[in-house]
Formats: C-alpha cells, structure tokens, sequence
C-alpha cells in the first residue's frame, strides 16, 4: 500500500467489466490508507446503471438485441451511457476529512472538477439554487440536477455519486464528452427533445486523458498530495466475481 503522502492516479480505456471491478478493488484498497483517483473512458456504448437502479428503467431487450452492454456501478443514481466519456472516481478512507458528510463531499469534488474543466475550455457552474431528490426521477443521471451537479447554459454537463462501505468511500464523477441524443432516448425511453433540453458535453469532442490531466493537476493541489501514476494490474477475481 501507499502512504496518505501520494496520489494513486490509475488510467483506463476498459474493458468495462474490469474496469468497473477495479473500482471495486480501489474502494477496498483504501480502507487501508490508500488514495487513488481513477480515470477511465470507454468507446462503448456501454449503459451503466445506479448501484441500486431498477434495470426497467433501461430498454434491456433492445440493448440486448443492439449488443449493448448494461452493467452496474457501485455508486448510487440513475443511468449514464458512456461512449467516449470520462468517468473520475475517487477512493479514500473514510476518516478522511472529506468524508465528513455526502453533501460536504459533493461539494469538495465540484470544487476540483469546476475549475479544472474550465482550464481545458469549458464554461461549466455549479447550480445557484440545486433541488434535492424527489420521489420520481428521471432514470437518466444527467437529467437531474441535484448538488451533485456541474452545468453550462443551463445544461447538465457532471453528474455525481458516492458510496461508503468498509472504512472507504468513493465518489464518482460522470464527465459527458460528447452526447448521442438517440441512443439516450432509445435507451431509457425517454423523449429525444428531452435529453437535448438537459444535456450537453462540457468539452464537446474533448480529448479524455487531457481532461483527466486537468482534474489530476487540480485534485493533486487541493489534497496537496503528490501525483504517483501506476500501472493497471490485473484484478483479484474476487471483484470480477459480481459480473460473471
């Protein structure tokens, strides 16, 4: 293991699956002290549901028959089809100051992902006025905008999850890059008009791993850790197990 002293930056272009697992393994990793950011981006499309979202939510006949794959995160919220996006997660221990509450976190994470979007050519805000949760929400994450959220034009742009289990945490970012707005219709069933009024790319046909530098860059400064890049090693099959 690290020290608390290091960053643990982790890059990844899938498979998903493995992806998804080492996240997985990130988590359990730091229980022991290890920070880790991860930076992953898929060519997809791959549909990924909230840790406890109902699969009705998604068309999973049609996506079967588009060979589509839909799996499940360890993050609460509602759905995200990644294709060519960036997804940021971030593991540390749960006695770490950031983790004092989910709301508190929220708000330290969008206080990196702001300015470090902005610094690659995005326009992107926090909400003046978030919502909280109601009872019926869209089965699309970018379609609600809560205090997990990063806009521009009025537009969802980020959205944000986390989960706490076994003296960790993670806290998961979903970057849009680009937007498809047929496939999100298609796969959530919701109105195609619907999707383009609350979506929009926050680095319309941004390069990922310039935009994981960016948030690297801001995220190392405000925890004053040192950047330590690693090598993907292959997962424990004890994390892989969930998705066989």
């Amino acid at each position: 293991m690290n020290s608390t002293a290091a960053l643990s930056v982790f890059e990844s272009a899938g498979p998903p699956v493995e992806d998804l697992a080492r996240e997985a393994w990130l988590l359990d990793r730091a229980a022991d002290g290890e920070i880790s950011l991860f930076l992953t981006s898929w060519t997809g499309p791959v549909v990924v549901l909230g840790y406890a979202q109902s699969p009705d939510e998604a068309d999973l006949d049609w996506c079967r028959r588009e060979n589509i794959q839909v799996l499940r995160r360890l993050t609460g919220g509602t759905g995200v089809v990644h294709r060519g996006d960036l997804g940021v997660g971030l593991s540390f221990p749960a006695d770490h100051p950031w983790a004092d509450d989910i709301v508190g976190l929220y708000s330290r994470f969008l206080d990196v992902l702001e300015p470090a979007l902005n610094s690659v050519g995005s326009e992107v805000s926090r909400l003046a006025d978030p919502r909280r949760a109601s009872r019926v929400r869209s089965p699309i994450c970018f379609l609600d905008q809560l205090a997990d959220t990063l806009i521009m034009d009025g537009k969802k742009v980020v959205g944000c999850a986390q989960t706490r289990r076994k003296g960790a945490v993670l806290v998961h970012a979903a970057v849009l890059l680009d937007l498809d707005t047929a496939l999100y219709s298609r796969v959530f069933r919701v109105p195609e008009i619907d999707v383009l009024a609350g979506l929009a790319p926050a680095v319309p046909g941004g390069d990922w791993r310039k935009v994981g530098e960016a948030i690297t860059a801001e995220l190392s400064n405000q925890l004053g850790l040192e950047v330590v890049r690693r090598a993907a090693q292959p997962v424990p099959p004890e994390f892989l197990e969930p998705y066989d």
